[in-house]
């Protein structure tokens, strides 16, 4: 088939048998999120409002009043709510001052989450759910939907921090539930956000990715830019713990790339930001790098008073201490990190360092106090992580994936209808597609044939130049009883007879250079002719296009081909080769130029001919036989 017909064949494939679907979610690779992050980022100017411009929000502001202004000092609170506390609580008191003024409910509720948020990022997470609790009460059932996705994922977040795994799970798959009834893609957004960081905390990495790359993807759709950074992160996190710390650490590379097209990522991200890339490179072996990395961290944390992100940036230096088997700063940074996380109720923490604590006390001789920590860790598992709240976890889990099932049956049978109607339309197509390739075909055919009668015509034209090229050199040769019917429009235009005797001299001097083959040379021109001829370029050219009724470039070019033919047809290891090389050694310059005049000249490109000598072997060993009966006769 020819290449028409496979395009065909190809486009009715896609279109008929393969419908393209969009995916959503974790069917994108990382790399292709990255790269719509990128993309994003590069039209930032068109959404400053959405990429938090801090310049065009105060000036919106001056001029913004009533519900406006308020949205847009909500929008100033989250632009500095990692840079600057200071800043972030006055713009958001603001909003709620004027929200209760002007009777503003969804600005006082957005006030009043904002403040929530603030108290879960300093680690007070008693305050934060008791704020939480208190906007709950406001929120009128199926109304506020945005504010109830906040509080929701705030409150999931505190019960994922304070190690209630259960609670945290239930509230983010009900969250799910909601935002999968209602279709909205703020609550999708949210619920995905809440249970990648519930699976992230019981280190189920896979799924935490899952559910981050989904919840990315309604970021991206939304434009919620301020997510970017700590999304980026998770990602960078949960690639290394999923064995690829070169992937994590190119992922953090892509973060400090858009770091400097956006505005710093802030404080709160860049504590998390060291704290992870230290342990990637605690697990590559690479320690000095990883203590400066969380040395940097905890200075950043208690800097800021992030008090709910030190315990684990503690565990994650202890660890390092224990890598470097330096067991005595190990123990008493573990037993900092439960001190911290005591603090702010992280039993989870507290738990998993107090199980390690004791065997590194057992490990150095220090019994009383391993038995301290083996009694803490048990009565921690004992109280609060007790069978009945994993066991309500299990049902939890069990209960969801029975809802994708389900989903995924009503998918399938939605599929079977459209797969028969697509049946249906298949099999038109395909008699379509028959058709055309039936077109097709006979059209491919009749090219062949074409080109079967140029070839023919070629070799005969071919035998024509070579007997001439061997008679004597008393007989004239004309080209124009060569060529292929030269259109009229290739003439030259009449041009004043030049004196017979001058043209002679001309002719004989320039036969004897064809016999040279002096056309070979990719240098040869108008010029360096006329100078080897010892006569005028003007003439010269005068000559040439009365006499062999071309211009001098054609007339180059047509001695070249009918140099090549005889070669071609004779020569199985010359025209084998490369058709660049045969190209060169005919003095062309480049290969198009060499293509274009071979199919001036024979109507045929030189790759088809040659192909066409090779294939049929009637016509090559008709070729050769009569090429030996002429060389006899001559």
């Amino acid at each position: 088939m020819n290449n028409l017909t496979i395009k065909l064949l190809l486009f009715f494939f896609f279109c008929t048998i393969i419908p393209l679907r969009a995916t959503e979610g974790q069917n994108k690779s990382i790399d292709s999120y990255l790269k719509s992050i990128r993309n994003l980022i590069e039209v930032k100017d068109r959404y400053k409002e959405e990429f938090l411009d801090i310049e065009y929000l105060l000036a919106k502001k001056e001029q913004a009043e009533g519900n406006e202004k308020i949205l847009v000092l909500l929008k100033l609170f989250t632009a500095y709510i990692y840079k600057s506390d200071d800043a972030a609580n006055t713009y958001n008191e603001q909003a709620l001052e004027l929200s209760e003024k002007i009777g503003f409910t969804q600005g006082i509720l957005s006030a009043k989450y904002n403040k929530a948020y603030h108290l879960f990022v300093k680690g007070h997470f008693d305050a934060s759910m008791k704020m939480v609790q208190e906007i709950e009460n406001l929120i009128v059932a199926g109304s506020f939907q945005n504010v109830y996705g906040d509080i929701a994922t705030l409150k999931s977040d505190i019960y994922t921090e304070r190690g209630e795994y259960d609670k945290a799970l239930e509230v983010g798959l009900q969250l799910l539930d909601h935002a999968e009834k209602t279709k909205s893609d703020y609550l999708l957004m949210k619920a995905n956000a809440a249970l990648s960081h519930y699976y992230l905390r019981i280190e189920q990495f896979s799924k935490s990715l899952h559910y981050c790359l989904q919840g990315l993807h309604y970021i991206l759709k939304l434009k919620k830019t301020e997510y970017i950074y700590p999304k980026i992160d998770e990602i960078a996190k949960m690639t290394a713990q999923l064995n690829d710390p070169q992937g994590a650490l190119e992922v953090y590379s892509f973060f400090l790339d858009i770091e400097k097209k956006l505005p710093p990522a802030g404080s709160y991200i860049l504590a998390s930001v060291h704290s992870n890339i230290a342990n990637i490179y605690m697990s590559i072996g690479e320690n000095k790098k990883a203590l400066n990395h969380i040395s940097t961290a905890l200075e950043i944390n208690y800097k800021n008073n992030y008090r709910f992100r030190i315990p684990r940036a503690l565990t994650i230096k202890a660890k390092l201490y224990l890598q470097q088997h330096d067991t005595t700063q190990a123990i008493l940074t573990y037993e900092k990190s439960i001190e911290a996380a005591e603090d702010i109720n992280a039993f989870d923490v507290v738990k998993r360092n107090s199980y390690i604590l004791g065997q590194l006390y057992q490990q150095t001789n220090e019994p009383l106090k391993s038995n301290d920590y083996k009694n803490l860790y048990k009565t921690i598992s004992d109280s609060l992580f007790t069978n009945e709240q994993e066991q309500k976890i299990l049902i939890l889990e069990t209960k969801r994936k029975v809802k994708e099932v389900l989903q995924k049956k009503k998918i399938l049978e939605l599929e079977n209808k459209a797969q028969r109607a697509q049946f249906r339309g298949f099999i038109i197509a395909l008699l379509f597609l028959m058709a055309i390739s039936c077109i097709a075909v006979f059209s491919y055919l009749k090219v062949r044939k074409k080109n079967r009668l140029l070839l023919c015509r070629t070799i005969d034209l071919a035998e024509i130049q070579l007997r001439l090229s061997e008679k004597l050199n008393g007989y004239e040769q004309d080209s124009s009883n060569w060529s292929v019917e030269r259109k009229k429009r290739d003439a030259p235009k009449a041009q004043p007879r030049l004196d017979e005797e001058i043209k002679n001299i001309i002719l004989t001097k320039l036969e004897k250079l064809e016999k040279k083959s002096f056309f070979l040379d990719p240098n040869c021109n108008l010029h360096l002719l006329a100078e080897q001829l010892k006569t005028n370029p003007k003439y010269l050219s005068q000559v040439i296009n009365q006499e062999k009724k071309s211009n001098f470039n054609n007339y180059i070019n047509e001695l070249r081909i009918n140099y090549l033919l005889p070669k071609l047809l004779k020569d199985i290891d010359y025209r084998n080769n490369k058709l660049s090389y045969i190209a060169v050694s005919l003095g062309f310059n480049n290969l198009n130029t060499f293509n274009a005049a071979f199919k001036k000249r024979l109507g045929i490109l030189p790759s088809n001919f040659i192909n066409e000598l090779n294939n049929n072997i009637e016509v090559k060993s008709k070729a050769i036989e009569r090429v030996n009966q002429l060389k006899k006769i001559v």
